[in-house]
């Protein structure tokens, strides 16, 4: 066996050591911002520089006949400038792991096109970029590592740099690969971290489940009857300057200034967004042992009628959230959860403009809270869900279901028919 040949073996061991530890670790990603304010000189070059020429290689790359077969040590690259003439530029700044970061991603998405292709699928080509936002950092100990509890060092950079909020990473994290993002704001470290599951015997005895529906009227509605309405519109400035924007020239220096400040107000908008999401998720995920709830197509509400409440809303933030959470499941999309009656299992069609849920049967309720319920007794007396994130420590699954009669409800296969039956019908 040739050296390359034993390194290949070594790798995938450790690769599959590694997933293996994966499934006993809950995942945790932390974006902090890099204090601008102690930055040097050469600090602030080097950062400015690693994004520019993070632009230049991708652009390079792309350029080349055969992606495969890139140079990830390249050290010079040729780059045409505005007249057609090639100017030689040396990449002094830009560290070696990120060009290999920059060369595989170029990859992943090419391959990603060929299968979607092969699908049978329309797809595009690859553009090149005007400018480059995040650097991958993949290797802990090489390209990133913390060095205090307020200080980071980054490859390529001498500086150690001064970091907000990095005390929120604990002695006992596991810290993965990390990212290096520019933003109006300024510039931010996204850290990927892991944390050991520790399961506790009585967390899960102590606290009941709860089931979710995601509304317009209300973002959130819960089978306990608590209502969340989230709408964070966007702010009178960032309209301002939205319609000052449209008047201006394109290619202007005043065009330019008024789309950096767009996207800084912006930013501040889905800030706030995902502020309000991240809360309301810590509050389910504390107050309750498990959270069941459906898998709308949140993102094809964006250009529906109410496209724009949704907008405002933080629905995807706390769907993705929960997805990626243990202690969720999700149950299929094409559940008639709005349409089955939790007392006789009958379905009736309703419209958008009725709000209370009425059945032949005399059960009478509000329609989220019923949807939500519906949601909760069917994820935990079911099989037919997609349970999300780790398996090992799910102690709901050997729960007995209590507080209702399962005989009440049609089969799950026939209520879907059913629901197909009058959709199509």
């Amino acid at each position: 066996m040739t050296e390359r040949e034993l390194k290949n073996q070594r790798i995938k061991e450790t690769l599959a050591k590694t997933r293996e530890k994966r499934k006993t670790q809950k995942c945790k990603v932390f974006e902090l911002k890099l204090d601008a304010s102690h930055f040097n000189s050469k600090t602030k070059e080097a950062l400015k520089m690693m994004f520019v020429e993070a632009k230049w290689l991708y652009n390079y790359y792309l350029s080349q006949e055969d992606v495969f077969k890139l140079d990830t040590k390249i050290e010079k690259i040729t780059h045409k400038d505005k007249e057609g003439k090639d100017i030689e530029i040396i990449l002094s700044y830009i560290p070696a792991k990120v060009k290999q970061s920059i060369a595989e991603g170029i990859k992943s998405s090419i391959k990603a096109l060929s299968v979607s292709k092969k699908k049978g699928r329309k797809i595009g080509k690859l553009k090149f970029k005007s400018q480059y936002n995040s650097l991958e950092l993949n290797q802990y100990g090489t390209t990133h590592k913390i060095v205090s509890s307020n200080r980071i060092k980054i490859n390529g950079i001498k500086q150690h740099l001064r970091v907000q909020g990095l005390k929120q990473i604990k002695d006992d994290y596991e810290i993965a690969n990390a990212k290096l993002v520019k933003k109006v704001s300024g510039y931010y470290v996204k850290l990927t971290c892991f944390e050991y599951i520790k399961p506790s015997v009585f967390s899960n005895t102590l606290k009941k489940d709860i089931g979710l529906d995601f509304g317009i009227k209300d973002s959130i509605i819960t089978s306990d009857g608590t209502k969340f309405k989230v709408s964070i519109e966007e702010s009178e400035r960032l309209k301002r300057l939205q319609r000052k924007f449209a008047k201006t020239k394109k290619g202007s220096n005043n065009r330019y200034k008024l789309r950096l400040k767009i996207q800084k107000e912006y930013d501040g908008v889905v800030n706030r967004r995902n502020d309000a999401g991240n809360k309301i998720v810590n509050f389910l995920l504390t107050n309750y042992s498990t959270v069941y709830f459906q898998d709308e197509m949140v993102k094809a509400w964006h250009s529906g009628r109410f496209g724009r409440t949704v907008q405002n809303s933080c629905l995807g933030r706390v769907k993705a959230k929960l997805k990626a959470s243990p202690n969720t499941v999700m149950i299929e999309r094409s559940f008639p959860s709005t349409k089955l009656c939790l007392n006789c299992g009958a379905l009736n069609s309703l419209t958008l403009a009725d709000r209370t849920y009425k059945c032949s049967c005399g059960y009478e309720e509000d329609r989220d809270i019923k949807s939500a319920k519906t949601i909760l007794h069917v994820g935990r007396c079911k099989t037919n869900y997609i349970p999300m994130g780790h398996r090992e420590f799910k102690p709901v699954e050997n729960k007995t279901a209590v507080n209702f009669d399962l005989s009440k409800f049609v089969s799950y296969d026939s209520a879907k028919q059913e629901a197909q039956g009058l959709i199509l019908g």
